[in-house]
C-alpha cells in the first residue's frame, strides 16, 4: 500500500472514530448525567427544578458552549468552568416539562428567581418558561403548554 493511501486511510479512520465518540457523547451526556444539587421547589408547589452535571467522556473544550440568550452562535473550543443543565418538572406528578441546554453554570448561572407570576423562572442568565396554566400565581396569557 502506498504511503498516500495509508495517510488517507488513517485520516478517514481517525475522523470516523472522533465523530463517533462526539456523537455518542452528545447522546449520553444527558442520559448518564448526575444530579448535583438539591431540588428547588416553587413557592406555589407546582414546579421543581433539578440541576445536573453532564456525563462527558471527551474533554470539555470539544463541546460547544451556547450563549445563554441564544442570540449568538455557540463558542467552540471554549474553557468550561462548570457545565450543567436544568430540568423543570411538574412537582405534583413528576412529569418533565422542559430542559435547558448545557451551560457553563460558573459564568451563566446564578441565583434562582421564580418570577413572581411573570411566567418565567431565571437561574442567573438562564431562562425557563413556567407553562402550567393551572398553577396558582401563573399568568395564563403568557403560558404555553407543551404536549
Amino acid at each position: 500500500m502506498k504511503s498516500s493511501s495509508r495517510r488517507i486511510a488513517f485520516f478517514v479512520t481517525y475522523i470516523t472514530i472522533a465523530g463517533g465518540l462526539w456523537t455518542a457523547s452528545n447522546w449520553w451526556e444527558r442520559g448518564w448525567a448526575t444530579r448535583d444539587s438539591e431540588s428547588s421547589i416553587s413557592p406555589n408547589g407546582c414546579y421543581r427544578i433539578d440541576s445536573f452535571k453532564p456525563y462527558w467522556v471527551l474533554p470539555d473544550f470539544l463541546h460547544p458552549m451556547p450563549h445563554p440568550f441564544g442570540d449568538l452562535p455557540p463558542k467552540w473550543f471554549a474553557g468550561w468552568g462548570y457545565p450543567a443543565f436544568l430540568r423543570l418538572y411538574d412537582h405534583r406528578n413528576g412529569n418533565l416539562i422542559s430542559e435547558t441546554e448545557i451551560y457553563d453554570a460558573e459564568s451563566a448561572g446564578g441565583q434562582l428567581d421564580w418570577g413572581n407570576g411573570s411566567g418565567d423562572v431565571w437561574i442567573g442568565m438562564i431562562r425557563m418558561d413556567l407553562n402550567l396554566p393551572d398553577c396558582p400565581g401563573d399568568v395564563p396569557e403568557k403560558m404555553r403548554r407543551e404536549q
